[in-house]
């Protein structure tokens, strides 16, 4: 009888301990939700912020905006990399031509479908302003680091530009409209 009652006892605390884990489990993996969501909202805003200055430098720059809109690459364009022997790290805007996707392929984006839409090709695809990592100026690449993928891409230089581009200056004192 002592025998049946000790298993019974330990049966029952087994369940009760089964119980407490599963409930903590749950406790566990609300939080964990809870942290998940804060993250994907921060990092929506975090990429919108950059989305926003990428398309800011296009707006403000008419040599850039010429590229993006009416596909007329001046020779004047300034990129990192090209047409120079050395290119600094830093912010420079990821402009690819049309019709193309905001983000490379081979960029892995954040799992949330925001993040994933911007591998969808566009007509008139989005600016992002993006950080370079290095540069392989061999191989005419850079690694970029965006705060809307997961880690670091590779680009071709030919879709960097420099944010600020010297011949904006000049343009703007001319009646050269075609770009306005």
């Amino acid at each position: 009888m002592k025998v049946l009652s000790s298993v019974i006892q330990n049966k029952l605390l087994v369940a009760i301990l089964a119980g407490v884990v599963s409930i903590g489990g749950f406790q566990v993996w609300q939080y964990n939700q809870a942290q998940y969501a804060k993250f994907i909202i921060h990092a929506k805003n975090d990429c919108g912020v950059y989305l926003e200055l990428g398309e800011n430098a296009v707006k403000n720059s008419p040599s850039l905006r010429a590229l993006k809109y009416q596909n007329k690459r001046l020779r004047e364009l300034r990129q990192p990399g090209i047409g120079s022997e050395s290119a600094s790290p830093g912010h420079y805007v990821m402009l690819f031509r049309s019709p193309a996707s905001t983000l490379p392929p081979n960029a892995n984006p954040i799992d949330d479908p925001f993040f994933i839409s911007l591998l969808n090709k566009e007509e008139s695809p989005k600016t992002l302003m993006a950080d370079v990592v290095s540069f392989d100026l061999p191989k005419k690449q850079a690694t970029v680091k965006s705060l809307c993928t997961r880690k670091p891409f590779v680009v071709d230089l030919e879709d960097l530009y420099l944010e600020y581009q010297p011949i904006d200056r000049n343009l703007r004192r001319s009646n050269f409209d075609i770009l306005f």
